[in-house]
Order: structure tokens, then sequence, then C-alpha cells
């Protein structure tokens, strides 16, 4: 009878469907750090960029709660039209995308990586100039 149970709660544990293009997603839910902003690169090609933090809290050797905070660069190419008019600083966001690592040399000529999330999907949970939930 145990081992019946076990066997039911990995089932429901794990998908047993196809494996899907999924590779390096990232599911974030934060607050936006800087009003989203669109660059026109011609050629009817928009991005939007903005910045989600995280936190999260957790108890130091002497037990004292430490609150961890990290920023994430968002990167979209398929909202310029909508995201910039919705998505404004201090707003709890839900963002999915995939995860992306891209070297670059600084001004300094100091050899950098940088990461950031080309968002696939977003959605606004609190607006913070109305309280307001959306539903899309």
């Amino acid at each position: 009878m145990e081992r019946q149970h076990q066997l039911h709660i990995n089932n429901r544990s794990y998908s047993t469907s196809p494996p899907r293009q999924r590779d390096q997603t990232v599911q974030l839910i934060g607050r936006v750090g800087i009003d989203p902003t669109v660059n026109d690169l011609g050629d009817n090609r928009r991005v939007v960029n903005y910045t989600v933090a995280t936190s999260e809290t957790r108890p130091d050797k002497e037990g004292n709660l430490i609150k961890r905070t990290q920023w994430h660069r968002i990167v979209s190419w398929t909202s310029a039209d909508w995201l910039p008019g919705r998505i404004k600083k201090g707003d709890l966001v839900y963002v999915e995308g995939q995860l992306r690592y891209d070297d670059y040399t600084d001004r300094e000529g100091i050899q950098r990586t940088k990461a950031e999330i080309y968002q696939t999907h977003c959605k606004l949970l609190n607006n913070t100039r109305t309280g307001a939930v959306d539903d899309e």
C-alpha cells in the first residue's frame, strides 16, 4: 500500500508529456526597476528593455534575516506596441523568457559577460498606480 501511494505522488510530480523547447527558460516574479524603454532599430525592428528585481530573505549564521536582491535585465522583441504603456517602475510582474549570455568588452577593455532574459511572456500582477490586477 505504501509503495502505491509513493508511485501516485511521483506520477503527479512529473509530467509525462513530451518535452517542449524550453532550454534555459526562466520564470520570475518581481518588481519592475525602471520604466521600459523602446529602441527603434530600423527595418520595423523595435526592442524593449527594462529590469526586474527579485528578492529572497535568508537567515545568516547568527539567525538574522538578510534580504538579497537580484536585478535581471529583460529584453523583449515582441511587446514594443503595448508593454511600455502598461508596465511601469514598481509594478509587480510575472516574466517568462529564455536566459541568454553575451560576451562584450567594456570601456576599459575588460572582457565581461552579461546575462539577459529574452522575454516570451509578461503579465502584470499588481499595478502600483491603481492596485489593479491584470487578467491578460
